[in-house]
């Protein structure tokens, strides 16, 4: 999401008629039961349901553990969440996270205060959330005094409560089995959580669909985005056969073969995008016209998949056309320069 998107969101509540934050629709309800132990919390970020989503896993040694916590700014909804859900903030267990970036993450190092839960993470997001100032340092930067509003802020963890993965790792969590799994490619911190019984959930190592809408949309941005990369994680997703993805944005996609239908279909998405931003760059636009172009794109393709307007709007914030840019444009300069044809 950009500055701007993200207060004309917060500003205009142009998703939602009049939704204040945290509160959602009843068509949209906050506690949504997902079936094998998995209750999907809808964060109501800045008045816009559907968008990104934290969930809770009761555990079989009693407590709950969370995938995802959600931004900073969205703790109080998701408290209400979990309190709706016959879920108490105090037995949390566990914070499994897919990456660190601020929608995923935010909340985190809030969550375990009064616990004495874990925090699981990719050993490379690690000592960003031991010592998250940098990142918010960062974040500063690119939001100014709005960032507050928009992510809230990122409480730092004590390092002996962090269980740094790289993948490949099996964890017990409270008597739940659950395998690690390498995803980079959105990030390069990034790891997906398989369940026994075939439930994986992905952060944006597939993207985006969002409710009501049957349309996948990529999730590209920077600062280390790389394609090839997470080709090799979507293979091993692939390998792993769910029974049903998690996406954070948002909500199922269910049965063996639909999971990894919309797998694959993820790197293609990604090509798509990918080479609608390099012909741009090789015919020579500039960052607005490169947004434009994208905007383009992502406009035909809401009209001809019939999304309603709501909706595109929502997926206009959660997969930015200038967020996609900056991604894209850092991917070509770094990692594939003899494909751009101008300086």
């Amino acid at each position: 999401m950009t500055l701007q998107q993200g207060l004309d969101a917060a500003a205009g509540r142009q998703a939602v008629d009049n939704v204040p934050d945290g509160a959602v629709p009843p068509d949209y309800p906050r506690v949504r039961d997902l079936g094998g132990g998995v209750l999907q919390i809808d964060t109501g970020h800045l008045g816009n349901p559907g968008t990104i989503a934290v969930f809770a896993l009761p555990l079989p040694g009693g407590g709950f553990a969370l995938v995802e916590s959600g931004p900073g700014s969205t703790r109080a909804a998701v408290s209400a969440g979990l309190h709706e859900a016959g879920l108490e903030p105090r037995d949390l267990r566990c914070v499994l996270l897919t990456h660190i970036h601020l929608d995923h993450a935010a909340a985190a190092g809030a969550f375990l205060e009064g616990t004495d839960a874990k925090l699981v993470v990719h050993e490379a997001g690690a000592p960003h959330m031991i010592d998250p100032s940098r990142l918010m340092a960062s974040a500063l930067r690119v939001y100014g005094d709005a960032l507050t509003k928009l992510w809230g802020t990122m409480l730092p963890v004590p390092a002996e409560r962090v269980l740094a993965v790289a993948g490949g790792e099996r964890l017990d969590v409270g008597g739940l089995s659950v395998r690690v799994i390498a995803t980079p490619g959105h990030a390069s911190h990034h790891v997906s959580y398989l369940l026994d019984d075939g439930t994986l959930f992905t952060g944006d190592s597939a993207g985006v669909r969002l409710g009501g809408a049957d349309l996948l949309r990529p999730a590209l941005p920077p600062p280390d985005l790389d394609l090839e990369t997470w080709q090799g994680s979507i293979e091993r997703m692939v390998a792993a056969a769910p029974e049903r993805l998690v996406l954070t944005h948002f909500g199922q996609v269910d049965g063996r073969h639909a999971a990894a239908a919309h797998l694959r279909s993820t790197t293609e998405r990604n090509r798509e995008w990918s080479e609608a931003v390099l012909t741009g760059m090789n015919a020579g636009e500039d960052a607005a016209a490169l947004v434009a172009r994208v905007q383009r794109l992502e406009d035909a393709e809401l009209a001809a998949a019939g999304v309603l307007p709501g909706i595109r709007l929502r997926y206009k914030i959660t997969s930015d056309a200038a967020m996609t840019v900056a991604g894209l444009k850092r991917y070509f300069t770094r990692l594939h320069p003899e494909r751009l044809t101008r300086a």
